[in-house]
């Protein structure tokens, strides 16, 4: 009875030290395992794998290799307690798994761990074995395959090389269920990373992409955006979070539909022209199209939506093809202007012979005068009509921009007053020098200084601005721009594209040629003038004139 009593106790101790190693073996796991929360790198991942096998398993040395994406090389990735000539020769070159015959690839050849006893004077012993030998200074090793759904990714080498512990069958037992899980760990990370690594290019390119990029969901409500949307719209990603599209971009119900039932049937939307309103008040054209977000299941999940800037773009064809509407209109009005000029020349010569009949006293004599102003008054439209289809002569100067803008608001300033206009300039510090024909500029200021003070009834102010600006798809080239800002009645939509027209005019008097004219010289100066309005609000026209630096001295 006292023999069975002792080995009860005996086996019950034994048990006991297996439970304790699987409990052990099993908090390694799971504090590996807990690693992945904190989304690790590779190497720090498989530094802590080999620190658990020797801290946790009783071994001295371990080593992992890891098999190469095409399967058929084996790199070793990670040494621990070899010493450092050791791990340089481990890792100096991968071995070729189908050309390499030694115990590391044989055990990922078989799918199945392999316990060498002695490998000093094991029989089966490669010459690649001897060689990892000598270096390596193994003998009893133990090699275990990663394996992960059947497919091996890897393998695990250990050895007890200073203690000489023996290597037991429940020692290679708990390395099998380690390396199961060490597997799934290992995967796990590469997976991250790659997830990782895909996420940040992605970000990169939305990052950096010209256009703005818009992520929503199939309803609308918008995700996320990125840094050049948050440019173009004015607003930051936080400020569109969770609004809707159709609100951000004030989509009418038939645009709103027409959207959601196309995205709904999995189709792109295709370049869709919009006008936004900036919230600083700024007016962009916007080209809209989006592309489907779909899922695993091709369950559409929302869209993509890229936003480009147009405004430039369509200002410059809105610009040429103005040009050229006014390039004919003035051959046009020239040719008419001829064909009436021979005929006005005859008749103001035949009223002169007239007039000199009657005596300086005859009543007659004033109508005659009068009807030969009228004539000078013509003829005076019709230079300014020829000179519309004919390149002007430019007294090229330098020309101090500043100056001339104040020698405007003095010619304008006093009827200004009495009307109860303010006009204020805002200019730089520094002077801007550019080479111009200064008479010319003076004509065009002078004209949109006018216009802007008759466009505002009642109190008022204009504003005249000036700054330096650079295109954004030329960075080499600088424009001065001149704006002429009043908060007057403003110009109808319908009479937008009209107001550059010869003789189009919305004033009882004038000829309707002023803006033909200003159009004119700043196209002959290689500049472009331009206009926005919003009625009951104001009026801006900007001109902007090519210049460098090179023209510019304090």
């Amino acid at each position: 009875m006292k023999m069975t009593k002792e080995k009860l106790l005996a086996v019950n101790g034994k048990l006991a030290a297996k439970l304790e190693v699987k409990n052990n073996l099993l908090n390694h796991i799971y504090e590996i395992s807990a690693m992945l929360t904190g989304a690790p790198g590779l190497d720090e991942v498989l530094g802590e794998i080999v620190n658990r096998i020797m801290n946790g398993l009783n071994f001295d040395r371990a080593i992992i290799h890891l098999i190469s994406t095409d399967g058929k090389k084996m790199e070793c990735v990670c040494t621990q307690g070899f010493s450092p000539l050791g791990a340089r020769r481990a890792k100096q070159k991968p071995l070729v798994i189908a050309r390499h015959d030694c115990y590391e690839t044989k055990a990922i050849r078989r799918n199945e761990p392999i316990f060498i006893k002695d490998t000093v004077n094991n029989p089966e012993a490669t010459p690649i074995d001897m060689i990892i030998n000598r270096y390596q200074e193994r003998k009893s090793v133990l090699y275990v395959p990663l394996k992960l759904k059947g497919k091996v990714i890897g393998l695990i080498g250990v050895d007890r090389y200073r203690t000489q512990m023996e290597i037991t069958q429940e020692d290679i037992d708990s390395m099998a269920i380690f390396a199961n899980q060490a597997a799934i760990i290992i995967e796990n990370t590469r997976l991250y990373k790659t997830l990782s690594d895909e996420k940040n290019i992605s970000e990169n390119i939305i990052r950096c992409s010209v256009n703005g990029i818009m992520v929503s969901s199939l309803h609308g409500r918008i995700y996320n955006l990125n840094p050049r949307g948050e440019e173009i719209l004015g607003i930051t990603k936080e400020e569109a979070a969770n609004r809707l599209i159709q609100d951000v971009f004030s989509l009418s119900d038939t645009e709103r539909l027409r959207i959601y039932n196309a995205l709904k049937r999995k189709e792109d939307i295709h370049p869709l022209e919009i006008t936004y309103h900036r919230q600083d008040g700024k007016r962009l054209i916007l080209g809209l199209t989006a592309f489907v977000l779909t899922g695993e299941n091709e369950d559409v999940h929302g869209a993509v939506t890229m936003i480009a800037d147009l405004t430039e773009k369509k200002r410059m064809e809105d610009y040429l093809l103005r040009t050229e509407r006014l390039a004919a209109l003035g051959w046009m009005a020239s040719g008419i202007a001829h064909e009436i000029r021979n005929p006005l020349a005859a008749i103001y010569t035949t009223v002169q012979n007239i007039e000199n009949q009657f005596a300086a006293d005859c009543p007659q004599r004033a109508d005659l005068k009068n009807i030969l102003d009228e004539i000078d008054r013509m003829e005076g439209l019709i230079r300014e009509i020829l000179n519309l289809a004919r390149p002007l002569p430019l007294n090229i100067e330098e020309v101090d921009i500043h100056e001339l803008l104040n020698t405007t608001v003095y010619l304008v300033r006093k009827e200004a007053t009495k009307k109860g206009i303010t006009i204020k300039t805002k200019f730089g510090k520094k002077r801007i020098l550019i080479r111009a024909d200064s008479n010319r500029l003076r004509q065009v200021f002078l004209n949109l200084a006018i216009n802007a003070v008759d466009a505002i009834c009642g109190k008022g102010k204009v504003l005249i601005a000036t700054e330096i600006i650079k295109e954004y798809h030329d960075d080499t080239q600088s424009w001065i721009v001149i704006r002429f800002t009043d908060n007057g009645m403003g110009i109808p939509e319908e009479n937008i594209n009209k107001i550059f027209d010869p003789f189009f005019t919305t004033k009882n008097v004038g000829t309707g040629l002023g803006l033909t004219v200003s159009h004119k010289i700043i196209q002959d100066h290689r500049g472009i003038i331009e206009v926005e309005s919003r009625v009951d609000e104001g009026t801006t026209f900007y001109i902007r004139l090519p210049w460098t630096p090179d023209e510019n001295r304090l």
